[in-house]
């Protein structure tokens, strides 16, 4: 009976982490693997596990989307579908297999943790009439975890301090929002996290300190074609965590800050961009109700999702905000609105073809879950503002289109 429920609760504890994984990408809880009970104490103790998330969707749109359509749409393309005709498809590449370990009982006090996870956005096994359903595989994180009270540092690929949760969804979660004021991505570094309350408080506090991997596209920094990123000084980021998960209201809140330098050489001339961001957000539930959201302030940070994704010595800020309200155990209504918004001499200077000017989307989400299943209709609109160069003119439009999925996604 005891192997029973801890079983039972083993498996409630990971299907509650992943959910968590889906919307907040700095999960220290995870993995879940049991601690050992009193017989093991002092003696090494090794657990380890495959957990994922299958994400299935359908759709039907009536325009094209940039970075793809399907799970991965993140703005309106400069050119839209002339004719009223609509575009139904599927997609599987949101699927996730996530491989992990833990090591208790070590020497000096110390748990050590591995995990490794995987999507399917790496593209397809050929091209062809049957390249959609041969999907490749790619690394998402990968790290080593060393834990010794309340500090724990990773080494490895993982997300970096700047993101600290995502808008709700089934069908866009964890990508879809860096076009609407949502930036950070997961590079390979050295990351520490420090709990700064006692871990009994209702109030926890925590410090996030990141040092990882430059990354840029630009002109080359020296002729053997290194990137410019990794010449100058690696990006760094700061985070401050502070919740409180006591009922009746819960709450976070999540500031970080970013720097890097890029090494840009142009012929025989040598400069230093040196990117720069501020983000702050928040997260609060009250009974079936949540409020989050996010804004930042960033310059040349493109590489960090920033910027609409253009990169140049360009300023700009984003924003987004989602709101939800559950109707009983199991029904739910979200809508999310998002902007980034560049600034337009920036861009204008920086891009030398097609630039985006501005983007908004707006979310409204109807989800219904049980247990491990999460079902949802959503609906995703794009609007983006271009400078477009036909012709030797420049030409300024704005484009929109509409997506609407339903998707199916399945915890174990």
């Amino acid at each position: 009976m005891k192997k029973i429920v801890r079983t039972f609760l083993s498996a409630a504890a990971i299907s509650m982490l992943l959910i968590q994984q889906a919307n907040a990408q700095i999960d220290l809880n995870f993995p879940a693997s049991l601690k050992p009970d009193t017989t093991q104490a002092g003696k090494p103790y090794f657990r380890s596990g495959i957990n994922g998330i299958i994400t299935a969707s359908g759709f039907v749109q009536d325009g094209t989307f940039g970075m793809g359509d399907g799970a991965i749409t993140m703005w309106a393309n400069p050119k839209q579908p002339t004719q009223d005709e609509y575009q139904f498809g599927g997609d599987l590449r949101k699927t996730w297999l996530i491989f992990k370990g833990t090591a208790y009982n070590l020497p000096h006090g110390i748990t050590a943790t591995g995990r490794a996870e995987l999507d399917f956005l790496g593209g397809t096994a050929g091209i062809g009439g049957f390249a959609d359903e041969n999907l490749l595989p790619r690394v998402r994180l990968a790290y080593v975890e060393v834990q010794k009270g309340q500090t724990r540092v990773r080494l490895g690929q993982n997300w970096t301090p700047m993101v600290a949760h995502f808008p709700n969804s089934v069908t866009h979660f964890a990508m879809g929002y860096g076009s609407a004021g949502g930036i950070g991505f997961r590079n390979p570094g050295l990351f520490l996290y420090q709990g700064l309350s006692s871990p009994e408080a209702a109030t926890r506090v925590r410090l996030d300190v990141a040092v990882f991997r430059g990354s840029w596209i630009g002109p080359k920094a020296e002729a053997d074609g290194r990137d410019e990123g990794e010449i100058g000084v690696p990006q760094t980021e700061l985070g401050l965590n502070i919740s409180n998960q006591t009922r009746p209201l819960k709450w976070e809140i999540n500031i970080a800050g970013h720097y890097d330098r890029k090494r840009l050489v142009q012929g025989d001339t040598r400069s230093n961009l040196a990117g720069k961001a501020v983000q702050a957000g928040t997260k609060l539930t009250y009974g079936g109700a949540t409020l989050q959201g996010n804004a930042y302030w960033g310059r040349a940070i493109g590489q960090s999702w920033g910027q609409l994704l253009q990169f140049g010595d360009i300023e700009g800020y984003g924003a987004w905000g989602q709101a939800g309200y559950k109707f009983g155990k199991h029904l739910s209504a979200w809508v999310m609105y998002g902007q980034d918004n560049p600034n337009d001499t920036d861009v204008l200077a920086a891009v030398p073809g097609n630039a985006r000017l501005k983007n908004e989307i707006i979310v409204p989400m109807l989800r219904y879950d049980a247990g491990p299943l999460g079902i949802a209709l959503e609906w995703y609109r794009a609007n983006t503002d271009w400078r477009l160069l036909e012709n030797g003119q420049e030409i300024y439009k704005t484009t929109s289109a509409n997506q609407l999925a339903l998707g199916a996604q399945f915890v174990f």
